[in-house]
């Protein structure tokens, strides 16, 4: 797991209600910070729903990729803490 570029990285609060909105039982949010040093986007955050009923029982290592083809900028930095808001890094 990488570390967060930017350690006050939040979800917005509009993020933040519908994720909590989505989430169901025994599922988690997990972000993922884009990294790459030649983005414009470096240290933007993409989220991520993890278990039962989703693609993803566990959280890959990188954003899976999408027709963007952005998902290689983006690592897992934590779990969203959907109470606080924040991102729980873990090691």
């Amino acid at each position: 797991m990488a570390k967060l570029i930017l350690g006050s990285e939040k979800p917005d609060p509009a993020v933040l209600k519908i994720i909590r909105d989505r989430l169901k039982l025994g599922q988690a949010w997990w972000a993922y910070q884009n990294v790459a040093l030649d983005s414009a986007g470096l240290g933007e955050c993409q989220y991520l729903c993890c278990g039962p009923g989703c693609t993803f029982a566990e959280p890959p290592a990188r954003m899976p990729d999408s027709h963007l083809r952005i998902g290689w900028r983006y690592l897992l930095v934590g779990k969203v803490n959907l109470e606080t808001g924040t991102i729980e890094e873990s090691s």
